[in-house]
């Protein structure tokens, strides 16, 4: 049974501004791997000077900074030409909306491993947590303060708001040990803005913020309201009798 020539997907509709180049899906993902990879072992350990004077490899601290760097400072400096050239090539909204479950992977995997160690947080998970913190809290209205002084064309009725999935992702990531965070974590001026996000997790509630609390509702699909007479290429034609 041959396929709709049609590019144009009605169930995909409303998906594709939240595809980013394939250079951009590298770059997330190679940020990720030192928090998801197996541990390197003691035989590495023993032969990184650099492992040898500060806690954590740095391999964690470098993939924390570029987080950093390129999302909450919007700064592409000293990365290869393309990648600067595809990240500079969709909207600051898009690129923080793909990275945001890349980052909350980090950070959960750098809190599940306080559980065998529950001292203050180091400069890792400090910076990633703030990072995390600026995605939920604040990424909105600075993409979208930064969409109105460029003069971009602005979807109407744009919200700046995160997918279900994704807010989904975070419950499902965080609610099992956010008790591992204490209110003391979050003196350092750094994190303190984020204390009202976990407070709601403590108390177990919706946190404090815009992307936790706003209404949904369902976006009427394109092809509820249509018939097709084009069969779907999922779905088997009965037998003929």
């Amino acid at each position: 049974m041959a396929a709709s020539n049609d590019p144009t997907n009605p169930m995909d509709e409303g998906l594709q501004d939240l595809g980013v180049p394939v250079p951009v899906q590298t770059f997330l993902w190679q940020q990720i791997a030192p928090f998801i990879r197996p541990k390197l072992g003691k035989l590495h350990e023993a032969s990184c000077m650099y492992c040898q004077h500060a806690p954590g490899h740095h391999e964690l601290k470098e993939a924390c900074k570029s987080f950093e760097k390129s999302l909450v400072q919007n700064m592409f400096y000293g990365l290869s030409p393309s990648l600067e050239a595809a990240l500079k090539s969709i909207p600051r909204w898009r690129l923080v909306q793909a990275a945001l479950p890349h980052v909350m992977h980090c950070a959960g995997a750098l809190l599940h491993n306080r559980v065998k160690d529950l001292q203050a947080l180091g400069a890792v998970e400090t910076k990633m947590l703030y990072t995390l913190h600026w995605i939920l809290l604040f990424a909105a209205e600075e993409c979208a303060d930064d969409d109105l002084e460029a003069n971009k064309d602005v979807k109407r009725h744009q919200s700046y708001l995160f997918s279900i999935p994704t807010i989904s992702l975070f419950v499902y990531l965080f609610a099992p040990i956010a008790h591992l965070l204490k209110e003391s974590d979050f003196q350092n001026i750094r994190l303190e803005n984020g204390l009202k996000m976990w407070q709601g997790m403590w108390e177990y509630r919706a946190p404090n913020a815009s992307c936790f609390i706003a209404p949904v509702k369902p976006k009427a699909r394109h092809y509820l309201n249509s018939v097709s007479t084009t069969p779907s290429v999922e779905v088997f034609s009965p037998k003929k009798t």
